[in-house]
């Protein structure tokens, strides 16, 4: 059942009841809860309303290839089925749509059937699938080069089957992922996120600073090479980073997931195999106001005085009476 709900956006005199949500809806060890004053503070936080009652939030986040991702959805247990979720992508589609923003992502984990049905019932479609994985650092002679953009290195990324083994051809970056196209690897390359490790490329970015729990964490993200030499190399070159743990989404491959296994890194119960889902956004054709020029403001006053004129029975009227003179349209 779909009911009409309040949308808004959230500040942080809300920081107590959407605590309370989370813990409702997922329990009092959700991570959101320790980042809720940097998601409403550094993001577009909407929250869904029962009268003055918080009973759903979703986050949404720009990308850096233009794109927004979605993510934080909670809806407390006795509002689910009923458009809470829905009315709050609705909102964030327009929201993309006024922005320019042609897609939204998200992603659910497989064995979460409610969140993959909501998503596929919301117009998002499947678009790649991980797995997450983590481990120590280690200590070794493996180094991360940083690349810069070139066409050798564009040829490789496209010639890479790697990403598109069950992922679709997108990677992780900055907590959510982005597809590997042509504008993205030279975004990547001049944001100094793309490296050479081990014969291969990966993409490697520090956690993002303002996390406290994740401090020395250091996320990847696989694109060319071997794949069980790079996941074999990762972990000292992050060390030499200065990293204590490594952590990536790898393409959910056998052959990948195998050798993340034998190159010592676990899986994570609940990202044993995580859908990633894209919604394209009608962005519609650009249009703008033109502004007009000082030869046309001049014609335009002219053509006032001249209604004034007619208005105050100085001139005849035309074919049609001075309604017809659109001095002030």
């Amino acid at each position: 059942m779909n009911e009409a709900w309040e949308i808004r956006r959230a500040s942080l005199h809300d920081r107590d009841a959407l605590e309370a949500l989370c813990r409702a809806s997922v329990g009092p060890d959700d991570y959101v809860i320790s980042v809720l004053e940097d998601m409403i503070l550094g993001g577009v936080t909407f929250v869904a309303l029962d009268g003055d009652r918080i009973v759903g939030m979703m986050q949404y986040s720009p990308t850096i290839d233009g794109s927004a991702w979605l993510s934080a959805a909670r809806t407390h247990p006795r509002y689910r089925r009923r458009g809470v979720a829905r009315a709050l992508i609705e909102n964030f589609a327009g929201l993309a749509a006024r922005s320019r923003v042609p897609a939204l992502r998200l992603w659910s984990s497989s064995s979460n059937v409610e969140g993959t049905t909501s998503a596929i019932g919301n117009g998002f479609r499947a678009v790649g699938r991980f797995s997450r994985v983590r481990r120590r650092t280690a200590k070794g002679r493996s180094r991360a080069t940083p690349l810069s953009f070139d066409g050798d290195l564009l040829s490789e990324i496209e010639g890479s089957a790697l990403p598109r083994r069950n992922g679709g051809g997108y990677v992780p970056y900055s907590e959510s992922f982005i597809p590997l196209t042509p504008a993205t690897v030279h975004l990547l390359a001049s944001a100094g996120a793309l490296f050479r490790v081990s014969g291969g490329i990966v993409v490697l970015r520090p956690h993002p600073a303002d996390s406290k729990v994740a401090e020395g964490v250091v996320e990847f993200g696989l694109v060319s090479g071997a794949s069980i030499k790079v996941l074999a190399a990762i972990p000292a070159a992050a060390g030499s980073r200065g990293a204590r743990e490594v952590r990536a989404y790898v393409p959910h491959d056998p052959e990948v997931t195998k050798a993340a296994g034998e190159a010592g890194f676990a899986t994570e119960p609940w990202g044993r195999e995580a859908v990633l889902f894209e919604r394209g956004i009608d962005v519609g054709p650009t249009s703008y106001r033109k502004r007009r020029t000082y030869a046309e403001i001049a014609a335009g006053k002219r053509e006032g005085y001249a209604a004034l004129a007619l208005l105050a029975g100085k001139h005849d009227h035309g074919p049609g009476g001075p309604h017809e003179d659109r001095w002030n349209p």
